[in-house]
């Protein structure tokens, strides 16, 4: 089967890439994202992904299926030079392909943002936990089916948070596992990354622009830091999906139920008319 990542054209020009951020999602990655935005960089971040639709997501869940599923083979450079060519840093995309990327970007300089486990796991469980949970629940578990976007983050959501939660979803045993994984992450890029290529930040420590400023090499602003890492930050990155799906699937139902009414009615009314 193609990928997605196959139909795209080599670039001619690729972004050098100032920063790889390798923290996990809900470590205070949104904040980075729109803090580099706002100091005139050009990030990748999932909320790239939720704007890109389909092709984007597509090529990110090729890139994860390939890592953590043994499903395909793993992005290179080639690939990612496609998939980055016009951002100059990327976020969280290593969290779900970190193999392939730091040995595509052996030269890279690399961020981690720390979060206490238990923390991570509470946090996860309350944006990806849920948003998973609602595309298994009534009534989007049947409008995603009238939405390409939808129905393929929910089969993406339903291998990730699997993965991350050792099959036991949202369960204790899920928090268990989320913790447990979380750890090991963590310990995996420190093995990987050499330290002089690697920052390490924790964020009960504190992590905003006197942190930020010094990876990508310019002066601190003046101005406030620009996200709390709170769930409602994640549902106004993931909700306008949601209600795409959701309008699309009442007008798919709609539609549905208006052809059933009329089939009864026409079928009543041919055999009213065999009976007369």
């Amino acid at each position: 089967m193609t990928r997605e990542i196959d139909t795209i054209p080599t670039p001619k020009n690729v972004k050098p890439k100032k920063l790889v951020v390798l923290s996990a999602p809900r470590t205070g990655t949104h904040g980075i994202y729109k803090a580099l935005k706002q100091l005139g960089f050009k990030p990748y971040h999932m909320a790239e992904v939720m704007m890109s639709g389909l092709p984007g997501l597509r090529i990110l869940s090729d890139a994860m299926n390939a890592e953590l599923f043994h499903n395909g083979t793993p992005y290179g450079r080639e690939e990612f030079d496609k998939w980055f060519a016009n951002y100059d840093v990327i976020i969280e995309m290593p969290f779900f392909a970190l193999h392939s990327m730091i040995k595509a970007y052996p030269d890279a300089q690399f961020l981690l943002t720390e979060r206490d486990p238990e923390k991570w796991a509470t946090s996860f469980i309350n944006t990806a936990g849920m948003s998973h949970q609602r595309f298994n629940s009534l009534p989007m578990s049947l409008f995603k089916h009238f939405d390409g976007f939808a129905s393929k983050m929910s089969k993406f959501g339903d291998r990730w948070v699997g993965h991350c939660t050792n099959g036991f979803y949202m369960s204790d045993e899920g928090r268990r596992a989320l913790v447990e994984n979380y750890k090991d992450y963590i310990a995996e890029v420190k093995r990987l990354v050499p330290p002089e290529q690697l920052k390490i930040f924790r964020l009960e420590d504190g992590f905003g622009w006197n942190e930020l400023c010094p990876c990508v090499g310019v002066p601190v602003p003046d101005i406030p830091w620009p996200s709390l890492n709170t769930p409602e930050e994640f549902r106004a990155v993931t909700g306008p999906q949601f209600q795409k799906a959701a309008r699309k699937g009442m007008a798919g139902v709609t539609t549905i139920v208006a052809i059933a009414a009329i089939g009864m009615w026409y079928g009543r009314r041919s055999l009213m008319a065999m009976l007369s």
